[in-house]
């Protein structure tokens, strides 16, 4: 018996195998691809950008039912450590610091705000007003703790200007650290590398004994550092009753990226596009309405799954939040997303499969056959309406075959067998009737008229 007989023979119990092995294969899946509840985000100081934006997503993992942990850290360059290190699995990052990250380890998943570069200094220690970072030659200058982005970019910027520690004194303390000792003039410029959304930036910006460097040269940084961008603080933006900035400032900016571990869960992935959407869509004093989150100042490759997610959510098209539990949802989306397309393209591949084709024709003839053999075993047993009743079955089996059932060549010896066999079956059937009816006549009881006719002779 070979394997296509096989199958016909026990295709019941093979098709409900299959069925039950796919119900169990949905409830393994589904189980299986659950996100964990809880996870960690990196983030900078407390009262920091990174740490505010972090509240605002916690508080929309929680309405979605998950435990957002927040994790203060130094600054971009230790988050982006241990995110390197499988410490934890998304966080912020400034803008430049992953350009040499391993992108089979991390990902981009969205650039979300304006980050510029604030030197704030003391007047009084500066004979003109600061517009060139060579102006803090033999100045202290604080350039943020160590491990920060921060920290980072005022040393490169800085190289830029072919200066360091010789010809300035550069301390590295923190932003709150920097502030405090700026007012109290044991420093005399600081550089911070912040949203204006930062309390410790707007209390600056509106300290009256402070001055705000206005970049001379932004469009130069930009074009030596392409992470760069050049943003314009407004007159009065600040502040329009005390017109704080006194006049337009011009400063250059890198931008807040949010980076992620490759094994980064695609429901969290999800989750945390709802919550920058959510968050940053709505945009800032640097950034325009809808301008974030975006892809354009990546440092790392963007992930099909993050680039998916985000431009499905920007433009509206993933609505299922509105009807379903998250987790039901986020597999939906997954599965439309992901699986679906992939189906969609192996179908016409499982389709052609030769052992399915053949299944398939073969069928169209032997499922007649089961019909077809209960008739023929009963045969014997049948009286005459029976064999009626039999018959017609298999007038309509013929007429059937004959003028809905088409096959390929390859399967006209399988059609005619079947006819062949029918036309078997309905012969005995009628030498099954012909033998009935003989035997009735034969025992049938005599007549009046036959009576008479014996008597006489």
């Amino acid at each position: 018996m070979d394997i296509l007989q096989r199958i016909e023979r026990y295709g019941k119990w093979i098709i409900l195998t299959g069925v039950l092995l796919l119900i169990a294969l949905v409830i393994g899946t589904i189980y299986a691809s659950l996100p964990p509840r809880r996870f960690t985000l990196l983030t900078g100081r407390e009262g920091g950008a990174y740490y505010e934006a972090a509240r605002q997503y916690q508080q929309i993992a929680q309405e979605k039912g998950f435990e957002l942990e927040i994790r203060p850290t130094a600054g971009s360059v230790e988050a982006l450590r241990l995110l390197e290190q499988g410490e934890a699995q998304i966080g912020f990052v400034q803008g430049g610091i992953a350009l040499d990250s391993d992108p089979l380890i991390l990902s981009s998943m969205a650039s979300l705000f304006y980050e510029p570069v604030w030197v704030f200094y003391n007047p009084d220690q500066f004979d003109a007003p600061l517009t060139r970072l060579t102006q803090v030659e033999g100045k202290v200058f604080a350039i943020s703790e160590p491990d920060s982005g921060g920290n980072q970019l005022a040393r490169e910027m800085l190289a830029a200007n072919r200066m360091d520690a010789g010809q300035a004194q550069l301390v590295e303390v923190d932003s709150a650290e920097a502030a405090g000792r700026l007012r109290d003039g044991t420093i005399d410029a600081a550089m911070f590398v912040s949203a204006p959304t930062s309390a410790l930036i707007r209390e600056l910006l509106l300290d009256p004994d402070l001055k705000l460097m206005n970049f001379e040269r932004a469009a130069a940084y930009t074009a030596l550092m392409p992470y760069l961008t050049v943003v314009t603080l407004p007159q009065g933006a600040i502040d329009l009753r005390d017109n704080i900035p006194s006049e337009d400032t011009q400063l250059v900016s890198t931008v807040a990226n949010l980076i992620v571990s490759n094994e980064f869960h695609p429901d969290l992935l999800r989750l945390m596009t709802i919550a920058v959407v959510n968050t940053h869509e709505r945009g800032g004093l640097f950034e325009q309405r809808f301008e974030f989150p975006n892809f354009d100042h990546a440092d790392l490759p963007i992930g099909a799954e993050e680039r998916a997610y985000l431009e499905r959510i920007r433009s509206g098209e993933s609505t299922l939040d509105n009807y379903l539990p998250f987790w039901a949802a986020a597999l939906v989306d997954r599965y439309m997303l992901f699986v679906l397309p992939v189906a969609l393209v192996l179908l016409p591949i499982v389709s052609r499969s030769p052992v399915l084709i053949t299944m398939y024709n073969k069928r169209k003839v032997t499922r007649w056959y089961g019909t077809v053999r209960s008739i023929d075993r009963s045969v014997t047993a049948m009286d005459a309406a029976e064999i009626d009743r039999a018959l017609q079955d298999l007038e309509l089996i013929d007429q059937r075959l004959r003028e809905q059932v088409t096959v390929s060549e390859n399967f006209m010896a399988d059609y005619y067998n079947l006819r062949g066999h029918i036309e078997l079956v309905r012969s005995r059937l009628v030498q099954r009737r012909d033998t009935l009816v003989a035997g009735s006549e034969a025992t049938a009881p005599e007549t009046a008229e036959d009576l008479l006719l014996a008597a006489a002779l």
